[in-house]
């Protein structure tokens, strides 16, 4: 009888989901200021925080490299996955450190939604799993989840909470919204090739494929 751990499709599947929710957190629950702080005030503050914060956006993109490339799909979606979340996480990057060095100083409303950080981190998490699950592209509607914290924030903000407060609601919201988002988007998918399927059925074309359970 063979005892070994057999690391098949669902543990591959299992993993990927705690990398893929880890990472998102850690991506909203880190504070990457410091790094612009860097860029602005080079040389005139000792501080050691820019590099744990750096270390901290590297572990942010590798954990999420890792959810996508644990995935069982194909290795075009896997590389998909990885791509857009990639290039989400380093323009968001490069656009901070440009606003934050006083480059970027028009279109502050534009500005204020694309670089925060509960926006990209469902952008960048979210996306890059439908991309990589293969999901029909009527379930990116569910992507309207990343809209949620820089439209809420700001409210928090007014009505004074306070900054620990602040940093749970974030937390709170993208966790819990970046999971609902994906179940709505495997919802759709089903939903679409379920009707895909009978469509076929009913004009004596071959099927499409549908899957029999829901699975984010």
């Amino acid at each position: 009888m063979d005892d070994g751990l057999r690391f098949d499709r669902g543990a591959r599947y299992g993993a990927a989901i705690v990398a893929a929710t880890f990472a998102t957190y850690l991506a909203v629950a880190s504070d990457f200021s410091a790094i612009v702080q860097a860029e602005i005030y080079a040389g005139a503050i000792t501080n050691d925080m820019p590099y744990v914060d750096t270390f901290q956006f590297v572990l942010v993109v590798a954990t999420l490299v890792a959810a996508f490339a644990l995935l069982p799909t194909s290795p075009m979606r896997r590389v998909g996955g990885v791509t857009l979340a990639c290039v989400a996480l380093f323009l968001w990057a490069t656009f901070g450190l440009l606003r934050g060095a006083g480059h970027l100083a028009h279109l502050d409303p534009l500005w204020a939604v694309v670089l925060n950080q509960g926006f990209i981190a469902l952008l960048a998490g979210v996306g890059g799993w439908v991309v990589a699950r293969g999901r029909h592209p009527l379930s990116w509607v569910v992507m309207v989840v990343a809209l949620v914290p820089p439209i809420v924030g700001p409210r928090l903000v007014e009505a004074n909470v306070t900054s620990g407060g602040y940093a749970l609601a974030m937390q709170g919201i993208v966790i819990v919204g970046g999971l609902a988002a994906a179940w709505g988007a495997a919802g759709i998918d089903w939903w679409v090739r379920r009707r895909l399927s009978g469509r076929d059925a009913a004009t004596g074309r071959q099927p499409r494929s549908a899957t029999t359970r829901i699975e984010p």
